[in-house]
């Protein structure tokens, strides 16, 4: 989208581009799961470089992107960056392809996180306010699956509609 390309071309600066590299670096961190990165390419120094490379190939529409119909597709127009890279960006790239496909793709939002810091917040309070990392994440982890346990079986309770003897109907009138 023009305006998106516009708006990093005006505000990318050295505190993004360092940012930008972290998120490289952390995405090829060992048991990358991107299985097309080159076995020559094993140093984060060398995934970041050939990631400006292919970067600046993009921006400047050479190479691979030279050709105007990629840039005129439907994803473009409404705004699916993550699947114009799947299909443009992924099958032609070593590291661009594959960042651009997880950077742009949906965000999940923090529920999960608000839900295990809620967990924590639970078992961290007064005289267990000193306890350490590792047991916290231990009864953290304990504490949220069993809440989810209870969850669960509690859903399971409320969709029975069988009301018993007393009910006007019960789950073999759904039948």
């Amino acid at each position: 989208m023009p305006e998106v390309r516009a708006d990093v071309e005006n505000r990318m600066d050295g505190v993004h581009r360092d940012a930008v590299e972290q998120v490289v670096e952390r995405l090829y961190l060992p048991l990358c799961p991107n299985k097309r990165v080159n076995t020559d390419v094993t140093t984060p120094a060398d995934i970041v470089d050939l990631f400006w490379a292919e970067y600046k190939e993009f921006t400047m529409k050479t190479g691979h992107y030279a050709k105007p119909g990629k840039w005129l597709t439907d994803d473009v127009r409404k705004g699916r960056s993550h699947s114009w890279h799947e299909k443009y960006s992924f099958h032609h790239t070593t590291i661009l392809g594959f960042v651009g496909c997880r950077v742009t793709s949906k965000s999940l939002g923090i529920g999960a996180a608000e839900r295990s810091w809620a967990g924590t917040k639970v078992i961290k309070h007064s005289k267990r306010a000193n306890l350490g990392g590792e047991s916290i994440e231990k009864r953290s982890i304990l504490y949220t699956s069993a809440r989810m346990s209870e969850a669960r079986v509690k859903n399971r309770e409320l969709e029975k509609i069988d009301a018993g003897p007393s009910g006007m109907f019960g789950d073999d009138d759904m039948k």
